[in-house]
Protein backbone atom coordinates (compact mmCIF):
# COMPACT_ATOMS: atom_id res chain seq x y z
CA UNK A 1 0.00 0.00 0.00
CA UNK A 2 1.28 3.45 -0.88
CA UNK A 3 0.26 6.92 0.15
CA UNK A 4 -1.30 9.25 -2.38
CA UNK A 5 -1.72 13.03 -2.54
CA UNK A 6 -5.22 14.13 -1.66
CA UNK A 7 -6.63 15.72 -4.79
CA UNK A 8 -10.41 15.31 -4.86
CA UNK A 9 -13.45 16.82 -3.19
CA UNK A 10 -16.65 14.96 -4.05
CA UNK A 11 -19.11 16.94 -1.91
CA UNK A 12 -19.36 20.44 -3.36
CA UNK A 13 -22.59 22.38 -3.92
CA UNK A 14 -23.77 25.00 -6.38
CA UNK A 15 -26.83 27.24 -6.55
CA UNK A 16 -28.92 24.22 -7.52
CA UNK A 17 -28.88 23.53 -3.78
CA UNK A 18 -31.40 25.84 -2.15
CA UNK A 19 -29.03 26.39 0.77
CA UNK A 20 -26.22 27.77 -1.46
CA UNK A 21 -25.76 31.39 -2.59
CA UNK A 22 -27.25 32.21 -6.00
CA UNK A 23 -23.86 33.14 -7.43
CA UNK A 24 -22.29 29.73 -6.71
CA UNK A 25 -21.60 27.88 -9.99
CA UNK A 26 -19.13 25.05 -10.70
CA UNK A 27 -16.58 27.50 -12.11
CA UNK A 28 -16.76 29.52 -8.89
CA UNK A 29 -14.37 27.05 -7.29
CA UNK A 30 -11.72 26.95 -10.03
CA UNK A 31 -9.60 29.93 -8.83
CA UNK A 32 -9.07 28.25 -5.45
CA UNK A 33 -8.26 24.71 -6.54
CA UNK A 34 -4.52 25.12 -7.01
CA UNK A 35 -3.93 26.48 -3.51
CA UNK A 36 -6.25 23.81 -2.07
CA UNK A 37 -4.44 21.05 -3.98
CA UNK A 38 -7.64 19.93 -5.71
CA UNK A 39 -7.70 18.61 -9.27
CA UNK A 40 -11.01 16.73 -9.16
CA UNK A 41 -14.34 18.18 -7.97
CA UNK A 42 -17.59 16.27 -7.65
CA UNK A 43 -20.68 18.48 -7.78
CA UNK A 44 -23.19 16.91 -5.38
CA UNK A 45 -26.23 19.13 -5.13
CA UNK A 46 -29.27 18.20 -3.07
CA UNK A 47 -32.21 16.36 -4.61
CA UNK A 48 -35.45 17.95 -3.37
CA UNK A 49 -39.07 16.88 -3.73
CA UNK A 50 -40.78 18.87 -6.47
CA UNK A 51 -43.26 20.53 -4.12
CA UNK A 52 -40.38 21.92 -2.06
CA UNK A 53 -38.72 23.39 -5.18
CA UNK A 54 -42.00 25.04 -6.17
CA UNK A 55 -42.44 26.45 -2.66
CA UNK A 56 -39.07 28.18 -3.03
CA UNK A 57 -40.22 29.91 -6.23
CA UNK A 58 -39.15 27.62 -9.07
CA UNK A 59 -42.50 26.44 -10.49
CA UNK A 60 -41.07 25.23 -13.78
CA UNK A 61 -38.60 22.80 -12.21
CA UNK A 62 -38.86 19.25 -10.92
CA UNK A 63 -36.56 17.46 -8.50
CA UNK A 64 -34.53 15.94 -11.35
CA UNK A 65 -34.69 18.75 -13.93
CA UNK A 66 -33.29 21.21 -11.37
CA UNK A 67 -30.09 19.20 -11.09
CA UNK A 68 -29.77 18.15 -14.71
CA UNK A 69 -29.95 21.78 -15.85
CA UNK A 70 -26.50 22.17 -14.29
CA UNK A 71 -24.82 19.86 -16.81
CA UNK A 72 -23.87 22.63 -19.33
CA UNK A 73 -22.19 24.62 -16.54
CA UNK A 74 -20.20 21.53 -15.52
CA UNK A 75 -19.11 21.01 -19.12
CA UNK A 76 -18.03 24.65 -19.36
CA UNK A 77 -16.07 24.37 -16.11
CA UNK A 78 -14.27 21.34 -17.49
CA UNK A 79 -13.24 23.34 -20.55
CA UNK A 80 -12.16 26.38 -18.54
CA UNK A 81 -9.31 24.82 -16.52
CA UNK A 82 -7.28 21.73 -15.74
CA UNK A 83 -9.64 20.90 -12.89
CA UNK A 84 -11.84 17.93 -13.69
CA UNK A 85 -15.51 18.15 -12.71
CA UNK A 86 -17.77 15.14 -12.33
CA UNK A 87 -21.51 15.07 -11.71
CA UNK A 88 -23.05 13.54 -8.59
CA UNK A 89 -25.93 14.34 -6.28
CA UNK A 90 -26.80 14.26 -2.57
CA UNK A 91 -29.94 12.30 -1.75
CA UNK A 92 -31.88 12.43 1.48
CA UNK A 93 -33.42 9.09 2.29
CA UNK A 94 -36.70 8.70 4.18
CA UNK A 95 -37.53 4.98 4.45
CA UNK A 96 -41.06 5.60 5.69
CA UNK A 97 -41.99 7.99 2.89
CA UNK A 98 -39.89 6.98 -0.11
CA UNK A 99 -39.02 10.56 -0.98
CA UNK A 100 -37.19 12.65 -2.06
CA UNK A 101 -34.42 10.26 -3.11
CA UNK A 102 -34.12 9.42 -6.80
CA UNK A 103 -34.74 5.96 -8.18
CA UNK A 104 -31.96 3.63 -9.34
CA UNK A 105 -33.01 4.30 -12.94
CA UNK A 106 -32.84 8.07 -12.45
CA UNK A 107 -29.39 7.76 -10.87
CA UNK A 108 -27.98 6.84 -14.28
CA UNK A 109 -27.98 10.56 -15.09
CA UNK A 110 -25.14 10.96 -12.58
CA UNK A 111 -21.59 9.67 -12.12
CA UNK A 112 -22.26 8.74 -8.47
CA UNK A 113 -24.74 9.34 -5.65
CA UNK A 114 -24.15 10.35 -2.04
CA UNK A 115 -26.75 9.37 0.53
CA UNK A 116 -27.33 11.81 3.38
CA UNK A 117 -28.64 9.51 6.08
CA UNK A 118 -28.38 11.93 9.02
CA UNK A 119 -30.37 15.04 8.01
CA UNK A 120 -33.04 14.15 10.54
CA UNK A 121 -33.37 17.60 12.13
CA UNK A 122 -33.33 19.22 8.70
CA UNK A 123 -36.69 17.58 7.96
CA UNK A 124 -38.49 17.33 11.33
CA UNK A 125 -41.88 17.13 9.57
CA UNK A 126 -40.86 13.66 8.39
CA UNK A 127 -40.42 12.52 12.00
CA UNK A 128 -43.37 13.96 13.89
CA UNK A 129 -43.96 10.65 15.68
CA UNK A 130 -40.50 10.80 17.30
CA UNK A 131 -39.15 12.83 20.21
CA UNK A 132 -36.36 14.64 18.38
CA UNK A 133 -35.25 16.29 21.64
CA UNK A 134 -34.04 12.90 22.88
CA UNK A 135 -30.40 11.99 22.15
CA UNK A 136 -31.31 8.30 22.42
CA UNK A 137 -34.04 8.65 19.81
CA UNK A 138 -31.80 10.64 17.47
CA UNK A 139 -29.02 8.08 17.87
CA UNK A 140 -31.32 5.20 16.92
CA UNK A 141 -32.75 7.10 13.95
CA UNK A 142 -29.26 8.00 12.73
CA UNK A 143 -28.09 4.39 12.89
CA UNK A 144 -31.29 2.95 11.41
CA UNK A 145 -31.18 5.35 8.46
CA UNK A 146 -27.54 4.50 7.78
CA UNK A 147 -28.37 0.80 7.70
CA UNK A 148 -31.40 1.44 5.47
CA UNK A 149 -29.24 3.39 3.01
CA UNK A 150 -26.74 0.52 2.90
CA UNK A 151 -29.54 -1.83 1.87
CA UNK A 152 -30.26 0.12 -1.33
CA UNK A 153 -28.93 -0.98 -4.70
CA UNK A 154 -28.00 1.54 -7.36
CA UNK A 155 -26.27 1.02 -10.71
CA UNK A 156 -23.87 3.93 -10.12
CA UNK A 157 -21.24 4.15 -7.38
CA UNK A 158 -22.72 4.91 -3.95
CA UNK A 159 -21.27 6.83 -1.01
CA UNK A 160 -22.60 8.09 2.32
CA UNK A 161 -21.86 11.68 3.27
CA UNK A 162 -21.26 12.89 6.85
CA UNK A 163 -21.89 9.29 8.02
CA UNK A 164 -23.51 8.86 11.43
CA UNK A 165 -23.06 12.53 12.24
CA UNK A 166 -26.28 14.01 13.70
CA UNK A 167 -26.48 17.23 11.71
CA UNK A 168 -27.91 20.23 13.64
CA UNK A 169 -28.33 18.33 16.90
CA UNK A 170 -27.20 20.03 20.11
CA UNK A 171 -26.25 16.59 21.44
CA UNK A 172 -23.76 15.61 18.74
CA UNK A 173 -20.95 14.36 20.97
CA UNK A 174 -23.40 12.51 23.23
CA UNK A 175 -25.09 10.82 20.27
CA UNK A 176 -21.82 9.82 18.64
CA UNK A 177 -20.16 8.58 21.83
CA UNK A 178 -23.26 6.54 22.63
CA UNK A 179 -22.74 4.41 19.52
CA UNK A 180 -21.07 1.21 20.70
CA UNK A 181 -18.17 -0.39 18.87
CA UNK A 182 -20.40 -3.32 17.96
CA UNK A 183 -23.01 -0.95 16.50
CA UNK A 184 -20.39 0.87 14.43
CA UNK A 185 -18.93 -2.43 13.27
CA UNK A 186 -22.36 -3.59 12.08
CA UNK A 187 -22.89 -0.36 10.14
CA UNK A 188 -19.52 -0.14 8.48
CA UNK A 189 -19.20 -3.86 7.76
CA UNK A 190 -22.42 -3.56 5.77
CA UNK A 191 -21.10 -0.51 3.90
CA UNK A 192 -17.81 -2.25 3.15
CA UNK A 193 -19.58 -5.35 1.85
CA UNK A 194 -21.71 -3.23 -0.49
CA UNK A 195 -18.74 -1.16 -1.68
CA UNK A 196 -20.32 2.04 -0.31
CA UNK A 197 -17.79 4.81 0.28
CA UNK A 198 -17.57 6.65 3.59
CA UNK A 199 -16.96 10.39 3.57
CA UNK A 200 -14.16 12.14 5.42
CA UNK A 201 -16.22 15.26 5.95
CA UNK A 202 -16.12 18.82 7.26
CA UNK A 203 -17.96 17.72 10.42
CA UNK A 204 -14.54 16.61 11.65
CA UNK A 205 -13.74 20.23 12.42
CA UNK A 206 -17.10 21.80 13.16
CA UNK A 207 -17.12 23.50 16.53
CA UNK A 208 -20.26 21.70 17.72
CA UNK A 209 -17.97 19.13 19.38
CA UNK A 210 -14.69 19.60 21.26
CA UNK A 211 -11.65 19.71 18.97
CA UNK A 212 -8.21 18.20 19.58
CA UNK A 213 -4.81 19.81 19.06
CA UNK A 214 -5.19 19.35 15.29
CA UNK A 215 -8.52 21.15 15.23
CA UNK A 216 -10.39 17.88 14.63
CA UNK A 217 -13.07 16.03 16.55
CA UNK A 218 -11.81 12.93 18.36
CA UNK A 219 -15.46 11.84 18.65
CA UNK A 220 -15.77 11.66 14.89
CA UNK A 221 -12.27 10.32 14.28
CA UNK A 222 -13.34 7.31 16.35
CA UNK A 223 -16.24 6.67 13.99
CA UNK A 224 -14.07 6.93 10.88
CA UNK A 225 -11.39 4.75 12.46
CA UNK A 226 -13.98 2.01 12.91
CA UNK A 227 -14.98 2.41 9.25
CA UNK A 228 -11.34 1.90 8.25
CA UNK A 229 -10.98 -1.18 10.45
CA UNK A 230 -14.03 -2.66 8.70
CA UNK A 231 -12.43 -2.24 5.28
CA UNK A 232 -14.48 0.68 4.00
CA UNK A 233 -13.38 2.83 1.11
CA UNK A 234 -13.25 6.60 1.59
CA UNK A 235 -13.76 9.87 -0.23
CA UNK A 236 -13.33 13.49 0.86
CA UNK A 237 -16.04 16.13 1.07
CA UNK A 238 -15.79 19.75 2.15
CA UNK A 239 -19.58 20.16 1.82
CA UNK A 240 -18.78 23.63 0.48
CA UNK A 241 -21.77 25.68 -0.65
CA UNK A 242 -19.53 28.58 -1.74
CA UNK A 243 -15.77 29.25 -1.93
CA UNK A 244 -15.75 30.51 1.64
CA UNK A 245 -16.29 26.97 2.91
CA UNK A 246 -14.09 25.41 0.22
CA UNK A 247 -10.98 27.47 0.94
CA UNK A 248 -9.01 26.15 3.91
CA UNK A 249 -10.98 22.92 4.21
CA UNK A 250 -8.64 20.52 2.58
CA UNK A 251 -5.58 20.76 4.80
CA UNK A 252 -7.78 19.65 7.69
CA UNK A 253 -9.23 16.80 5.66
CA UNK A 254 -5.70 15.74 4.72
CA UNK A 255 -4.71 15.81 8.38
CA UNK A 256 -7.67 13.59 9.25
CA UNK A 257 -6.63 11.15 6.53
CA UNK A 258 -3.10 11.11 7.93
CA UNK A 259 -4.31 10.43 11.46
CA UNK A 260 -6.59 7.66 10.20
CA UNK A 261 -3.81 6.08 8.16
CA UNK A 262 -5.69 6.44 4.87
CA UNK A 263 -3.62 5.07 1.98
CA UNK A 264 -4.19 4.94 -1.75
CA UNK A 265 -5.81 1.53 -1.48
CA UNK A 266 -8.34 2.94 0.99
CA UNK A 267 -9.72 5.47 -1.50
CA UNK A 268 -12.97 4.99 -3.41
CA UNK A 269 -12.42 4.66 -7.14
CA UNK A 270 -14.56 7.74 -7.75
CA UNK A 271 -12.25 9.75 -5.47
CA UNK A 272 -9.44 8.78 -7.84
CA UNK A 273 -11.43 9.78 -10.90
CA UNK A 274 -12.29 6.20 -11.90
CA UNK A 275 -15.96 5.92 -12.83
CA UNK A 276 -17.66 2.54 -13.08
CA UNK A 277 -21.26 1.36 -13.37
CA UNK A 278 -22.80 -2.00 -12.61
Amino acid sequence: MTTTPFFSDLHVHTNRSLCAPRETEPATYIPYCKDEGISLIGISDHVYPTDMIHAYGYPEETRLSRLLSLRPAIEEANKASDVRFIFGCEIDYFPSVGAPYISPEESLHFDYVLFASSHILNYPHMYTEYDLNSPDVLRKLTVDRFIAACQLDYPVPMGICHPLYPICSPYQAEIIDGMSDSCLKECFSMAAEKGISIEIHACLYRKDTPLNEYGLSDHYLRILSMAKSCGCKFHFGSDAHAPGAFVGSHDRLRKAAELLGIMEDDLWDVAKGILKRS
